[in-house]
């Protein structure tokens, strides 16, 4: 079994859409069973999944204010809602308002909902044009610490590594200590998502390296800093395509890599760590495993 937990469905009343059977044409061939779909807007992601059980779980996004609480009612009465998204940008506001921000994610743990986080480390590299001026600053760091040190049961995700570039060599120590850093926290986990997007060696409209060794430095650090219960999979479908044929070469490069660690840990990146992190529920035969209850949609 594999849970996918990055990717997105886009357009999806338009000839250009990416939708879920666009997705799992591509995805089932390798051993996808079931996605976490990250969308911002929130209803049309809950529709998108109510709709169709290979989506056993949405990551929204709610931003902390005034109408927090009652926002997230309204979403979390829906059990496929399992998480929200923040941009690092709105990490700075924690300090702003720290009471405030620091509540609002009281509220998110005691509904056993994770925080995921984008853009919230300073250097992430690459993406979509339009969305590269969301970068971490020091003050995104700084918000992300105090909610890590104050709701320390609520796991935290950082997506795509943090936004590492990748260039073949070892951790530059400026990284090293970044994910040493987020280490320091048992809740952090880390999505080894996209990594064929944080190939800083490719020139514009080329491929991404296919090499396991190209991205195996990297994979070794977080490894070694994380260890096999704080790794898990994402595809950041579709946006992926754009540095290459992510969903096979890329599944296929995260795949060797993780089976040379055993049967375990491979279980536990693949689907056992995001069952902890987002608690979601089998909706497909295909999604069960020893001890589930019974898929709650039919397939």
């Amino acid at each position: 079994m594999i849970i996918d937990t990055h990717q997105h469905f886009w357009n999806i009343e338009r000839p250009w859409a990416k939708g879920v059977q666009d997705y799992r044409i591509l995805a089932e061939p390798e051993g996808i069973t079931g996605t976490i779909l990250r969308l911002e807007e929130n209803e049309t992601a809950l529709e998108i999944a109510n709709q169709n059980p290979f989506v056993v779980g949405v990551c929204g996004e709610v931003i902390p204010g005034p109408e927090f609480e009652a926002k997230l009612n309204h979403y979390a009465v829906d059990p496929l809602y399992r998480g929200i998204c923040l941009f690092g940008p709105v990490l700075a506001d924690v300090g702003k308002d720290p009471k405030m921000f620091l509540g609002c994610m009281e509220q998110l743990a005691a509904k056993q909902l994770p925080l995921e986080l984008l853009r919230a480390l300073p250097g992430f590299w690459g993406g979509p044009k339009a969305m590269q001026k969301f970068q971490g600053t020091k003050e995104s760091v700084e918000g992300l610490i105090a909610i890590a040190e104050a709701v320390p049961d609520m796991p935290i995700v950082v997506q795509h590594m943090g936004g590492l570039p990748i260039d073949g060599k070892p951790l530059t120590p400026e990284w090293e200590e970044k994910f040493q850093m987020l280490a320091k926290y048992p809740q952090i986990v880390i999505k080894v998502s996209g990594l064929m997007r944080g190939d800083a060696t490719r020139a514009q409209n080329e491929r991404s390296s296919e090499s396991l060794g190209f991205y195996r430095p990297v994979l070794d650090a977080v490894w070694r800093i994380f260890g096999e219960d704080r790794l898990m999979y994402g595809s950041n479908w579709p946006v992926s395509e754009h540095e290459g044929d992510f969903i096979s070469q890329g599944m296929r490069l995260v795949r060797r890599y993780f089976s040379e660690k055993g049967q375990v840990a491979l279980e536990k990146y693949y689907w056992k760590n995001s069952l902890h992190v987002y608690k979601w529920k089998p909706r497909m035969l295909a999604q069960t495993y020893e001890g589930s209850p019974a898929p709650i949609t039919a397939a």
